[in-house]
């Protein structure tokens, strides 16, 4: 029998709850197991990523199945409770059967959209796109969504213990056929007449409440995570307080970066920053610049905390980057060149910087890059100096627009 009867579950339903259990009971342990991993070298990277890969593919293949199930029982009779007139206890079983319909899709979906907001690491082993669409790669956004799917994980965990133990009491206390309705070829219809449900709204009433809680937690979370996060750990002077010549307006500004990893090219922010400016097209001898940067800021998706770690960036000894202009020169047509000296990590080393300006208004609009040499800096020296896990080469990229400052 392959479909559900007013009595039992049929055959299709069956194959669909043991495959969902199945892969649900291993994602879990998996995703334990795959966070705790260290990535403290090339060799170490390579096996927590294939990990998270697999946790990634599993996960597709939950919410595809899950989508299936749910539409096959929205076409299908449910079965009627063996337990109907335990109205507490019916209308518990009822709530989270509907708690776990949507935390089987919403699960496995906030992780996917925590994927398609993240840059890099560890792809999903399929052929289809790896990012769902209207979904810009984002690290705040990525950070909701992990938070997201962190939360999901502590609800179907509660559903499914919650599942679980009921299933165990209708065996083991209740002697019923409840647990053996879902098992192919155990259960003996009895042709006697069930009782219809005494709560129909309420179970899917007190689920959707159940949603609503978890994303107030997750937006409460998000908020408390993020609050402070624009301001200097260690170095007040980072603020945008610069009066020679140019003040910077630091929401329409930006200070990113952009590293092969794994074959593929991931990007990241630096959220709090600083440029002191002084420029004048007609007067280069007199300009100067310098800025420092706040490298626990940074925001490098998935391996944020490595690149901040004392392997990479070691922002906790070095917490503050900051270059100092030397020359100016033009290149060209409103292109400069910058030769300056960076420190990094502990390092200091020249470095030039290329950019154009557009002046408008009084308004300045500079879009530049550079070019750094991580291991210059001794920047993943150690198990990532041979640059096929990690670009040996990192592409500086700012977009600064200013404003003429007033003396003061």
């Amino acid at each position: 029998m392959l479909a559900n009867t007013r009595e039992t579950y049929g055959l299709v339903s069956q194959l669909l709850h043991w495959t969902m259990a199945a892969l649900i009971l291993a994602l879990i342990p998996l995703g334990l197991y795959m966070y705790e991993l260290p990535a403290s070298s090339a060799e170490e990277v390579v096996y927590k990523s294939w990990f998270y890969s697999l946790h990634k593919t599993l996960g597709v293949s939950v919410f595809a199945i899950a989508v299936i199930r749910v539409v096959w029982a929205t076409i299908q009779p449910h079965p009627k409770l063996l337990n109907a007139d335990n109205k507490l206890e019916s209308l518990a079983a009822q709530t989270v059967h509907w708690m776990l319909y949507g935390a089987i899709i919403l699960m496995p979906l906030t992780g996917w959209l925590h994927h398609s907001a993240t840059e890099g690491f560890a792809p999903i082993w399929w052929p289809f796109s790896q990012d769902l669409p209207f979904v810009p790669k984002n690290p705040q956004l990525a950070s909701f969504f992990g938070l997201a799917h962190y939360f999901m994980a502590i609800l179907l965990g509660f559903s499914l213990a919650l599942h679980i133990g009921g299933a165990l009491k209708h065996a083991l206390i209740d002697h019923d056929e409840t647990l053996q309705r879902m098992l192919p070829g155990r259960y003996q219809s009895t042709s006697r007449e069930l009782a219809n449900p005494y709560f129909k709204r309420l179970p899917v009433v007190l689920a959707i409440f159940s949603f609503i809680a978890l994303g107030g937690a997750v937006v409460t979370s998000y908020v408390l995570n993020n609050v402070g996060l624009a301001q200097p750990g260690t170095d007040t002077s980072l603020t945008n307080n610069s009066t020679a010549g140019w003040r910077v307006d630091k929401d329409n500004s930006q200070l990113a970066i952009q590293v092969v990893q794994s074959g593929k090219l991931v990007s990241g922010i630096f959220g709090n920053w600083d440029a002191t400016i002084n420029f004048d097209p007609e007067n280069l001898q007199a300009a100067s610049a310098e800025v420092k940067i706040d490298v626990a800021s940074l925001s490098l998706g998935n391996v944020t905390a490595k690149a901040i770690s004392a392997d990479f960036l070691n922002a906790t000894l070095h917490p503050v980057a900051t270059f100092k202009s030397g020359t100016f020169v033009s290149t060209g047509d409103d292109t400069y060149e910058i030769r300056g000296q960076l420190t990094l990590a502990g390092h200091s080393k020249p470095l030039d910087l290329h950019f154009t300006l557009r002046i408008e208004n009084g308004r300045a609009f500079v879009n530049g890059e550079a070019a750094i040499k991580r291991l210059e800096f001794d920047i993943g020296r150690k198990g990532f100096s041979k640059g096929d896990q990690i670009g040996i080469e990192v592409l500086v990229q700012f977009t600064i627009e200013a404003s003429r400052a007033v003396p003061t």
